[in-house]
């Protein structure tokens, strides 16, 4: 079961976000529009992502996630075929959030909601594995190297194949564990925490009780904040680099880093968050991130680079700390609906970080504000995260009166 999630979750984020960047010109090019408007693809794939999310997240828990998957490789790979043949870009707008639904129930929604089913204990352990960022650092380079020998159609049309190949990989899964005769991986490992899952996963929650939960409000924001800033990161860490006396080849080696060290964070948090709990690890995760954005506006040079690995290790992780976190809040039955809703809390947030850096870098004439407010803005998610670990004790612990007197 950990093989088609992986391969999915890995290919349609490595392609979507990994092959962006080094096609953009040649999507300006192809399509004869401005490198602004050409950019506007990566909005129409992230709008598709936190837009869908609620109903996509709603449907799989009506329609079979096999199915679901299969058909959104299929989307994926007419998307990308659309990019390679298609005249028009106002079509290419299209294709493009062919793919964003393509990375919502791949990367996101089928994965989750399958190891939700698969697995009680280790949870955590599992989607670290999944989303383990390695087409995304691999894709940029590959494409880089391509695209200047092949041309922008052999590239894309080779995208569109893996995910036609992909589809029989998919058909290997089973929704649910009892469909072969088996039980979720830990059922008997944990019988504390077996017991709490499986309360949870009795029943579908509605959006309603979902949206009532303060637990839920707390994850979605911290969540929020902590995915914020990544992407804050990711687009001003060159500029501040090369502010820092780097060059522009120097100062890009600080997204390497960043995310090569995101590949060991993403096991490290797994591993930690099967250990203290998710709310823990967030918490844990949002402060350090925090204390990196204010420390790098007091080093230079080397320090840089090792502030960017640590960056990685804190925010690349964060869909697994995401993931991990909802599905012990609201158990496996629930988990595709809740964050399906989560996403489109958590995407204000995406959108908005990296504009906020900019505009306060213009207002202040540097990054030493922008950072400062970031810095504060994770010490906000870290409070909520903290916040998280009572509400959830206190509902526990409510669970377990009800429970004792029944």
């Amino acid at each position: 079961m950990i093989l088609p999630c992986f391969l999915a979750q890995n290919l349609v984020a490595g392609f979507a976000f990994g092959s962006f960047g080094p096609l953009l010109a040649s999507t300006e090019q192809h399509f004869g529009v401005t490198r602004a408007v050409a950019a506007t693809g990566m909005s129409l794939i992230m709008l598709a992502v936190g837009g869908l999310a609620p109903l996509l997240g709603g449907l799989l828990q009506k329609v079979s996630v096999r199915s679901a998957m299969i058909g959104a490789a299929a989307l994926s790979a007419v998307g990308y075929l659309g990019l390679a043949l298609l005249p028009s870009f106002g079509l290419a707008l299209l294709m493009f959030a062919m793919i964003g639904t393509g990375v919502c129930l791949l990367a996101i929604l089928g994965p989750l909601t399958l190891v939700s089913r698969w697995f009680i204990s280790g949870q955590a352990k599992v989607l670290s594995i999944v989303n383990l960022p390695i087409a995304l650092f691999v894709t940029p380079f590959i494409v880089a190297e391509l695209l200047p020998e092949y041309g922008r159609f052999p590239v894309l049309g080779g995208i569109a194949t893996i995910f036609l190949l992909l589809i029989p990989v998919l058909l290997l899964i089973v929704e649910y564990p009892g469909r072969i005769g088996q039980n979720p991986r830990g059922t008997n490992m944990d019988p504390g925490g077996a017991s709490a899952q499986g309360t949870a996963g009795d029943r579908q929650l509605s959006t309603r009780e979902i949206l009532a939960s303060p637990p839920f409000w707390l994850l979605s924001l911290a969540i929020g904040m902590i995915s914020g800033s990544g992407i804050a990161f990711l687009v001003h860490i060159v500029p501040f680099g090369m502010e820092r006396n780097l060059s522009l080849q120097a100062a890009s080696g600080l997204l390497s880093v960043y995310a090569g060290a995101g590949i060991f964070g993403t096991l490290l948090v797994g591993w930690i968050t099967d250990r203290i709990g998710p709310p823990s690890t967030l918490a844990l995760a949002t402060l350090c991130a925090g204390l990196v954005w204010w420390g790098l506006l007091y080093v230079t040079g080397l320090p840089l680079f090792a502030l960017a690995a640590l960056m990685g290790m804190c925010v690349v992780p964060v869909t697994t700390m995401h993931g991990a976190a909802l599905s012990r809040l609201v158990g496996a039955a629930s988990i595709s609906r809740a964050m399906g809703i989560s996403y489109a809390i958590v995407l204000p947030f995406i959108f908005g970080f990296a504009p906020l850096v900019g505009f306060l870098f213009d207002q202040a004439d540097g990054y030493r504000l922008p950072f400062l407010v970031t810095a504060g803005l994770l010490a906000i998610a870290c409070l909520c995260s903290v916040l998280m670990i009572f509400a959830v004790s206190k509902q526990k612990q409510i669970f377990e009166a009800v429970v004792g007197q029944t």
